[in-house]
């Protein structure tokens, strides 16, 4: 034991020593760099948080309705509908697209595309589509400016996960003053829409068949209207269901106007 057993465990022991020596040794300066990649770490965060866009992981209809919402509290009330019209993948990020139409005011409206544009979330607009139209409700001698409008944009979004908030909200968006460029010199006095009949510059065209065509007014009522039914200052003109679309003819103030309404993005003309 003493000359054969108990030097062998000596070795062992003293072998074992020498490789946790090393082990330690090669540790040595490991807390400094944690330390040093630590700060760098947060260093990179702070300059993240202050990047004017928040880059998101995932994007859903629910919260990108609920984004829009969130914008009337800056900018009004404004009238929209929402459509989700499908998803597309990228190398490193993606986007869902969006058709949006409603109306408005025009100061309510300017202000809304701009905290769409400035605001925090990351929203590209492919296009979009509006007019101004005089309105004089029944129990209302006051002629209202009305702008209907729509639009296709999409909500972007990256594959990065566990991104930092940044420290900018809608809160932070500041709006400009504008001139509203629809106001006219001189009202046109339009008569009074008393029968109810579809307002043209405010509808939406949801289905077309050989000689008919259904088409949505701003309240959501559904006109189902062939050649030469009578509209609010006008009639319909023409439906053509192998281009999708119904054409009318309005007479405004003795200005005559041909006006097409499309199925899909609404194409007024």
């Amino acid at each position: 034991m003493v000359f054969y057993s108990y030097p062998n465990k000596i070795n062992k022991i003293e072998a074992s020593i020498k490789e946790t020596e090393k082990k330690i040794a090669a540790l040595e300066g490991i807390e400094e760099e944690l330390i040093a990649a630590k700060k760098m770490l947060e260093e990179q965060k702070k300059k993240l948080a202050k990047v004017d866009k928040q880059l998101t992981s995932e994007v859903f209809p629910a919260q990108t309705y609920d984004y829009l919402n969130s914008i009337l509290n800056y900018s009004g009330v404004l009238k929209f509908d929402l459509i989700f019209m499908g998803r597309e993948e990228k190398e490193g990020y993606g986007y869902e697209n969006y058709r949006l139409k409603g109306e408005g005011f025009y100061p309510t409206l300017y202000k809304f595309l701009w905290y769409i544009e400035r605001g925090p979330q990351i929203f590209q607009i492919k296009r979009i589509n509006f007019r101004g139209v005089e309105n004089r409700e029944i129990d209302s001698t006051r002629t209202k400016l009305i702008i209907p409008f729509e639009m296709e944009f999409r909500a972007v979004y990256t594959g990065l996960q566990d991104v930092p908030k940044i420290e900018r909200s809608l809160r932070s968006v500041r709006t400009r003053r504008v001139s509203n460029p629809y106001l006219p010199y001189i009202y046109r006095n339009l008569p009074l829409n008393s029968d109810g009949l579809l307002e043209v510059e405010r509808a939406t065209l949801k289905g077309i068949l050989p000689g008919k065509a259904f088409v949505e007014d701003h309240a959501g009522k559904v006109h189902v209207l062939q050649s030469g039914d009578k509209v609010y200052l006008g009639y319909v003109s023409k439906i053509d269901s192998d281009d999708k679309e119904i054409e009318f003819i309005l007479n405004k103030g003795g200005i005559i106007q041909y006006i097409k309404l499309k199925l899909g993005f609404q194409n007024l003309k």
